[in-house]
């Protein structure tokens, strides 16, 4: 059995880690988001979105095991699910393209993290939606945030579980 970490210098890897990842699904949404309407369109957004179906099955395929601490793992999903994954499909969105190619009401990069973020949670304002090709994408983003959050929840469960022994009431 692992022992878990407990020292800064035992958190590194997982906090360099996590800083890897919040940085490259920054750079993926700042960079696509921002591109022009001449570049951005099906082609782009059809390879942005391969390219997050790859990074979405390397992560989980990971997750689930290579770390075998529940504690770095609880911490890398909590990253992953709350920053991550909804900036990469924002990036998929801005490399489709605005004036209503994708998302119908976004004007910028701002307003596409908010539907990402919107779209992931499954809150659904109805401010904007998803047209074309996003609209497949939207469905797999809610559908991807509702197994991302089952699983960090079921991680949470099990390291609560399991660092509370249960006594018995005499």
């Amino acid at each position: 059995m692992h022992r878990e970490p407990t020292t800064l210098e035992e958190w590194k890897s997982t906090l360099l880690a996590a800083l890897g990842l919040v940085l490259a699904s920054f750079l993926a949404w700042y960079g696509l988001s921002r591109l022009n309407e001449t570049t951005a369109g099906d082609t782009i957004g059809t390879f942005a979105s391969v390219g997050l179906l790859i990074w979405l099955v390397s992560q989980s395929w990971y997750y689930m095991t290579q770390v075998k601490s529940p504690r770095r793992l609880l911490f890398l999903m909590g990253v992953s699910f709350i920053q991550v994954v909804p900036f990469l499909f924002a990036a998929v969105y801005g490399a489709f393209g605005y004036n209503d190619h994708c998302v119908i009401g976004a004007q910028g990069p701002g307003d596409i993290l908010y539907f990402s973020y919107v779209t992931f949670t499954t809150v659904g304002y109805g401010d904007m939606s998803p047209t074309g090709l996003c609209r497949g994408l939207a469905v797999s983003e809610a559908v991807t945030g509702y197994i991302l959050l089952g699983m960090f929840v079921a991680a949470a469960v099990s390291l609560y579980a399991r660092n509370h022994n249960r006594e018995d009431p005499k």
